[in-house]
């Protein structure tokens, strides 16, 4: 059960959630289906890969997908 990360082509609402087989994201704010997929930070870099960048809370990690958070 992968978490995906999304933002909203609608209204920008920037979010994750847990998709089971079959299912379709929509949007918590607007309802929209019109979503665009997002790279999660959550996930294990590939063997022999690069480190994903570490978000430190204070808008510096450079790749954050939830800058209302890290902002």
């Amino acid at each position: 059960m992968p978490i995906y990360g999304f933002v909203c082509n609608k209204c920008g609402h920037q979010f994750e959630t847990l998709l089971f087989s079959g299912e379709s994201a929509v949007c918590p704010s607007c309802e929209s289906t019109s979503l665009e997929q997002q790279l999660s930070l959550i996930a294990r870099p590939a063997k022999g890969g690069p480190e994903a960048p570490m978000c430190d809370g204070k808008g510096g990690c450079g790749g954050c997908c939830m800058p209302d958070v890290c902002a």
